[in-house]
Order: structure tokens, then sequence, then C-alpha cells
């Protein structure tokens, strides 16, 4: 393997032939051996008067340490990552070498306009030590591991990119198209509150490269932090993330992509499922924040899942019939919960909660195209408590004092299915069918003066359960066969029909 770039060099990098990221060091400089400390200027406007003597750990220059000098000095410690994960990716997507460096803020005594870039290699060790952790690691299908590591801090900025092996041209324009993903991952942790947008970062050529991994831990404020983990393949995709709001886990099945629809069936029920999330914070008075950063994760992970590879002529495939009877994404599992608060000072037991669970899984079975069956189950569950007022209008302020101690303690308890499922031997439609429930329990403590005036659960709940073979086949009771309109028409509404619904009064009726 050609050696990559030394981590910390004691010579000044220079422009390569042709022009690239690295850009030369002026001013005069003598090599910097241990310990010893190296004056070198840092771009323009680095002499400023007023401006912050910095601390590097090596002399190499390029557009990324550019970036770390004006984030260290004029930016926040939530946006000293800004801009420098996309031009690290691309520094390393160009050049295909290692780069390491670190800044901080120089000694007392040390003068900007003196000392604008002062080399300390042997002082400066900043690496993990920052409050805002970034990782990402991309393996290539030839099995070259690059590892890209950010940290910002009160005192530092460091970056570290490194790759174990050689890299492709091929390989480098790939990563490189992963840039401003990874940029727009970081800028969505790093605000607060915290946004997740991990869509990019799935769309990486998996002809090129086979896996991304990102970490990300943010520091949001002295006592709190948001932490992510993402990880995408070619057979699946997985988050899971952790903060003040809640927690959640979303994991992505990219195994079978004969059970794919067509992006226009895929955004119907990527918008389906999303009104299901909105209507269970709503019903179970959820966290905002949360039930927002799980929407956008729950989108990313599915809104694009590339073009499905190929298959093979024996493989069993899903003909238009099929796909009425499935929502066209991919299998999942996913889930949320927010952080439980006691907001009731003279009921501590009494704990605001909630928490949502959403699947789907499908399956294919059968020994050819003539005798196969396809079966789907989508599934949901959400639990909530709160506090509401008992008046409505009246403000909710308790305390313990038994004059605050008027509420309605509400607890939800509700489950959903659908559930699908049709088969063919030799060729003929033997049985198709479609089965939905949807369950809610509402329970309601009432408190008057600190004292329980009532308690009353309230069940609400349906289930139908309706055989499509003579709506796929009306011929079979003796009507007229559909035209092809007709039945394109017949086939779009049977699909509207099996989306997954939690409000029973939204369940279709056996007849429809």
């Amino acid at each position: 393997m050609t050696p990559i770039t030394s981590l910390n060099r004691t010579t000044p990098s220079t422009t390569p032939v042709g022009g690239g990221r690295y850009a030369p060091t002026s001013g005069t400089a003598s090599a910097a051996g241990a310990g010893s400390s190296t004056v070198v200027s840092l771009g323009a406007g680095a002499n400023n008067t007023g401006a912050k003597a910095l601390v590097w750990e090596n002399r190499t220059r390029s557009t990324a340490a550019n970036i770390m000098a004006q984030n260290f000095s004029g930016q926040p410690v939530a946006g000293r990552l800004n801009g420098l994960g996309a031009e690290l990716l691309k520094q390393v997507a160009y050049d295909g070498e290692d780069f390491s460096q670190t800044v901080q803020q120089a000694p007392g005594g040390v003068q900007a306009d003196t000392y604008d870039m002062l080399v300390m290699p042997s002082q400066v060790s900043q690496h993990g030590m920052g409050d805002n952790q970034i990782g990402l690691t991309i393996t290539t299908r030839g099995g070259v591991k690059v590892e890209l590591k950010l940290d910002a801090g009160e005192n530092s900025i460091a970056v570290e990119a490194h790759a174990d092996g050689d890299l492709s041209e091929v390989e480098r324009k790939a990563l490189g198209k992963l840039a401003e993903a990874f940029q727009q991952s970081i800028d969505g942790l790093t605000e607060d509150p915290p946004r997740i947008d991990l869509g990019g970062l799935t769309q990486f050529d998996s002809n090129v490269l086979s896996s991304v991994d990102l970490k990300g831990e943010i520091k949001l404020n002295p006592k709190e932090t948001q932490r992510l983990e993402f990880h995408a393949d070619s057979k699946q995709r997985t988050v899971s993330f952790a903060g003040p709001a809640g927690n959640a886990k979303i994991g992505v099945d990219l195994s079978q992509p004969a059970s794919w629809g067509s992006k226009d069936q895929q955004t119907k029920a990527l918008n389906n499922y999303l009104r299901e999330v909105d209507d269970a914070g709503l019903r179970g008075q959820g966290n905002a924040t949360m039930i927002k950063m799980f929407k956008d994760a729950f989108t990313g992970m599915n809104e694009d899942y590339g073009a499905p590879p190929p298959v093979s002529a024996s493989a069993i495939s899903l003909t238009k019939q099929d796909r009425a009877l499935t929502t066209g994404l991919a299998d999942f599992k996913a889930s949320f919960s927010q952080t439980e608060v006691a907001s009731n000072p003279a009921r501590l037991t009494e704990k605001d909660t909630f928490s949502y669970e959403v699947s789907q899984k499908t399956t294919i079975t059968g020994t050819s195209q003539l005798d196969r069956g396809i079966s789907q189950q989508q599934q949901s569950r959400l639990k909530a408590n709160y506090h509401t007022p008992a008046k409505a209008g009246s403000v909710l302020a308790l305390d313990l004092s038994p004059n605050s101690q008027n509420y309605r303690y509400v607890t939800i308890d509700d489950s959903a299915s659908s559930t699908t499922s049709i088969g063919y031997d030799k060729g003929a439609l033997v049985k198709a069918s479609l089965e939905m429930q949807a369950n809610q329990s509402s329970r309601v403590l009432k408190y008057t003066l600190a004292k329980l005036q009532e308690d009353r659960t309230t069940p609400h709940g349906k289930a139908m359960s309706r055989d499509l073979l003579s709506t796929l086949e009306p011929e079979r009771n003796g009507g007229d066969t559909l035209s092809d309109a007709e039945r394109d028409q017949m086939l779009a509404k049977l699909n509207d029909q099996i989306f997954l619904k939690s409000n029973p009064d939204a369940l279709p009726n056996e007849r429809d």
C-alpha cells in the first residue's frame, strides 16, 4: 500500500500539480521538531487586531484548516463543525490522503498579530476531547475503510481522516458525492432542538461502497446530550437516537426488493404512516420535538431505496394485482418513546409518558410465479399518560397544595393492524383477503381538590374481514368482466383501503 501522508507533517504542504485543496504555506518556517513551536500564516485576515491566537497540531494547510480557524473564532460551540464535515470528506475524495489537525486558543500572552499559526505538536492532543463528536465510517466494495472523526468543544476543534488502503478514482468520487449529505446530518444534529437528517447518507452508490456508518454525540447544554447511531448497507438501514426529548429506533429491511412498489405508491404509504404518527401524537399528547425527530428519521430511512438490484428469471415477482394488496414500502420496525415526566409533585407515580411503535412485515412464498403467495401485516401500538385541566380553558399548575389538584389523568392504550393475503395455484387466484382491526381505550381519573371523583374507562373498537375474490374477479359471481381502465380504478381504490388505520371509525366497511 502506498503510504498515506503523515498525520503530523514537519514540512509545509504545497498545492499538488493540477490544483487541489491543499494551499502552500506562506511565511518562513523552519522544520519543527517534537515539542518545538513554529509560526506560520494561515490565510488572509488572520493578523487582524482582535483575532484569537491559535495553536495547531501541525503545519498542514488546507481548506478544512481554514474553516477550522474561521469557525473557532466566529462560531459558538454548536456551530464549530459548520462546513467542516463536507470539506473533510471532499478533501479525502480529492487527494485520497490521511489528514489530521487540531486547533485551540494559544496560551495567554501570545498575540494574534505575531503568532497567527503557532504549531506545538507535543502540546496539542485534542482529538476526542470536544463535547460535540461526529464519526463517519465508509467501507468500499474493495474493502477499504475510510474513517472521519470530528469534534468541537469550548476550547478546541479537531478533525481526522484515515483510509486503511489505497482508494481508486471511482471510490473517491463515490465518497465525494456524500460530502453534502454528511454535512447536512451534522448540521441537523447540532441544531437546537436537534433535527434528524439522514436521507442523503442512504443514497450512496452501492456498486462502489458497501456500507455507511455515522455516530454522533452532541452536548445540547451542561446536563443534556443528544446521541445518534446510523448504519446503511445494501440489505438494511438502522438508526437509533436518544436525547432529552426521548429515544427512538428504526430498522428497514432492504432484503426483499420484490415487494417494493412504484415511487408514487411508496410516497402514498409513507404519508399514511406519517399521518398515523401525527394522530398518535395528538391522541396521546406526545412531545412535539420528539415526534418531529422520529418523523424526519422515518422519512429519511424510507423515502428512497434506490434502484432495486437485478433478479433472476426464476424469482417470484409481484403483479399489479398483488401490489394493490401491499403498501409498496420495504418492511420495517420503528418505535419511539418520550422521556417520562413527573409533572404532579403531589402524585409522583402519575407520570406523563408516550410510546409508539409501528411495523410492517411482508412474506412471499411459493415455488414459482404460478404458485405464489403474498401476505403483509401492518401493526401499531400507542401507550400514553398525561395530565389535563379538569375544565376546558383552565391552566394546569400542579403543586403540593390541594387547591391545585383539580385535573384529569388520562391513560391511552391503542392498537391497530391490517393484514392482507393473496395466493395462486397453477396461475389461478385461489384466495385474497383483507383483515383490519383498531382498538382504542382511554381511562380518565378525575380529581377535585386532590380527591378522586371519577374513574372511567372508555373502550372503542372495530374489526372487519373481507374476502376479495369477487372484488378482484367479479365474474366469479356472475358479474361483468372489468375493462382495463375499470380494473385499474378498482385496484387503486382497494390499495387505498389496505393501509393501517388506528381510528376504528376510519376502517372500511366489509362490503366497500
